[in-house]
């Protein structure tokens, strides 16, 4: 552990090299393993910590400079050079790490994610003894699926013209740093366990998680809350046919965007979400009920 020690959240932040990052997050990854072994769980936790930093580091890094990273993508098969000249191509920096694309692709999904999230995020595990890569993908709401590993925070446009028809009183499942209510349940207060009262907006891990979380809306809805949701489209799925066909089940027209944003609040692009969704209104002795929603009309542009 003295090795890894050396690696304070500090440290991490200076690096530039992406080779030095894909050994540190190797070191801390068997760390992690040695120490679990041994029943070191604080240690192994501060490994896992330390290999967490580490990848969001060298997903920023990794992103082009459009996103705030600093890998300018290959053109025309030739490799980019930044002010120095000194090569930065995305393909240089992996065959030189040798980080397969796979792998950076996750570190660039997890390197997406606000700094103040990611503190957010390993205050609450750390206590909890459950710091993990998949850990954080699925509290960030991260995607688990065919469509890969992707953040997909509720758009704010979205929320606003719900929240305006229906008036929310508390988000049942958010973290500080993306809540949309006053009052919110984060992973600390474990939302499954708690009682939801009033109009309450949910949007769920969407990993196997999710049969769970809409499961508790529909019994809260049973018993006279009002749960409005934002879920994939996944008709094809056991907790789509468990808890919606009793519900309002709005069909967005279209895919979702995203904004990808500078620190300064200005929109740089748009992602897409690479699955269709819904939003699923819950009520108690409602009967079942299909709106082709083309909502997306409606959203504000720049």
């Amino acid at each position: 552990m003295t090795e890894l020690q050396t690696y304070t959240a500090a440290e991490i932040a200076k690096k530039e090299d992406i080779g030095e990052l894909a050994t540190i997050i190797s070191v801390a990854d068997a760390a992690a393993r040695f120490y679990a072994a041994q029943d070191a769980t604080e240690n192994a936790q501060k490994a896992k910590e330390i290999q967490l930093r580490a990848i969001h580091r060298a997903g920023i890094i990794l992103l082009p400079p459009e996103q705030g990273g600093f890998t300018i993508r290959d053109k025309g098969g030739r490799p980019a050079e930044n002010s120095s000249g000194d090569l930065t191509s995305y393909q240089q920096r992996l065959e030189e790490a040798g980080v397969s694309h796979a792998t950076a692709n996750v570190w660039q999904k997890v390197g997406r994610v606000k700094e103040e999230s990611l503190e957010a995020y390993l205050a609450e595990a750390f206590e909890r003894e459950e710091i993990s890569i998949i850990g954080f993908l699925r509290a960030m709401g991260m995607w688990f699926g065919r469509s890969g590993a992707t953040e997909w925070e509720t758009p704010q446009w979205l929320f606003d013209i719900l929240d305006a028809e229906f008036h929310f009183g508390l988000d049942v499942c958010a973290l500080p740093g993306n809540a949309k209510c006053k009052k919110f349940y984060q992973p600390s207060d474990d939302g499954l366990m708690k009682i939801w009262k009033g109009v309450c907006w949910m949007n769920p891990p969407y990993g196997a998680a999710i049969l769970q979380w809409m499961q508790k809306a529909r019994e809260s809805a049973d018993k006279g809350a009002t749960v409005v949701c934002l879920v994939p489209a996944r008709t094809d799925t056991e907790w789509w046919w468990t808890s919606c066909p009793m519900s309002e089940v709005r069909f967005i027209r279209g895919r979702l965007q995203w904004p990808v944003k500078k620190e300064t609040g200005e929109i740089l692009s748009w992602t897409t979400a690479p699955f269709p969704s819904a939003v699923i209104v819950m009520h108690s002795n409602q009967r079942g009920k299909v709106v082709w929603w083309d909502v997306q009309a409606r959203k504000p542009r720049g």
